[in-house]
């Protein structure tokens, strides 16, 4: 009873900060769906190339963290280091969409067109890179050049990030930057969660940039697997606060496990949410060469 009350308290308070926030004056990016209710979505096949509906997610093991049996006072201190694990795997994307216009008799002129923002997680690195996930909708360049452009926990100003994996029937891309020498990234585990299930009423956290707050988390809880319009594969239904900005930032488990990607919102209230589910981003990945 005591780790809910502390659970509600946090909701509360960041209800309370994002209400007092201003909204960006930005094409919208967040897209809201209406959810219809339907049975656990399918597993995935990880051999060779996976697609949607190999097996049956009732298939996965059953997941139960240590830190689900501590006392209140340790629990309260995983989920603060959490908290802070997952703000430095966060970053803030930037999408410039530019355009050739014509300003006749002056010849033409680049110009830009629009400019979006979104959240991503880092998954990935390389002697020379990291990688993050985020959704497509976020950088989607439509029929425009595109400039991509990311900001961790401990950079000052937007860094330029390079687009290497998109699939839009899934809404998920790929971009790396540079890793110069920050020294506070951290790595989220997208392994661990990514065939197993996950509990009604468990703890869930979001981290993401909504409206004006950066990296932000807030707390909710796992509700159940449903289908969305237009939607191809079943979605993670949560109740984490998230809004315009979180699009393409994790959802995780009480240890900073990867469970989905926030890619939903709902029309109605900022706490109902729905992520595309780590095993599909696992999919996502091993069929472009990319897991870690």
């Amino acid at each position: 009873m005591k780790k809910r009350i502390l659970v509600f308290l946090s909701t509360l308070i960041m209800a309370f900060l994002l209400l007092g926030c201003d909204a960006f004056t930005l094409p919208p990016f967040f897209p809201t769906l209406s959810p219809q209710t339907t049975q656990a979505p399918r597993t995935i096949d990880i051999s060779g190339t996976i697609s949607i509906g190999t097996s049956d997610y009732l298939d996965y093991a059953e997941y139960r963290s240590p830190s689900y049996d501590l006392d209140v006072d340790p629990y309260n201190d995983v989920l603060i280091n959490t908290r802070d694990e997952i703000r430095r795997a966060n970053i803030k994307v930037q999408s410039t969409l530019y355009e050739i216009r014509n300003l006749y008799p002056f010849g033409s002129a680049t110009v830009v067109n629009s400019i979006s923002k979104g959240s991503g997680v880092i998954f990935k690195e390389d002697d020379d890179y990291y990688y993050a996930i985020t959704n497509h909708h976020v950088i989607d360049p439509l029929t425009y050049t595109a400039q991509y452009e990311i900001m961790t926990f401990e950079d000052e100003e937007y860094q330029e990030a390079e687009l290497v994996a998109y699939l839009e029937d899934l809404d998920l891309a790929v971009l790396r930057f540079e890793k110069n020498e920050r020294t506070q990234i951290r790595l989220l585990n997208i392994v661990e969660r990514s065939f197993t299930k996950i509990s009604p009423g468990e703890l869930v956290m979001a981290v993401g940039n909504p409206l004006s707050v950066s990296y932000n988390v807030t707390f909710g809880e796992f509700v159940e697997m449903v289908n969305l319009d237009d939607v191809d594969f079943e979605v993670l239904y949560h109740t984490a606060m998230i809004h315009e900005g979180s699009s393409g930032g994790a959802l995780v488990d009480v240890d900073g496990n990867l469970l989905g990607i926030n890619t939903w919102g709902s029309e109605n209230t900022d706490e109902i949410a729905y992520a595309v589910p780590v095993s599909v981003v696992y999919m996502f990945l091993n069929n472009n060469d990319l897991l870690p």
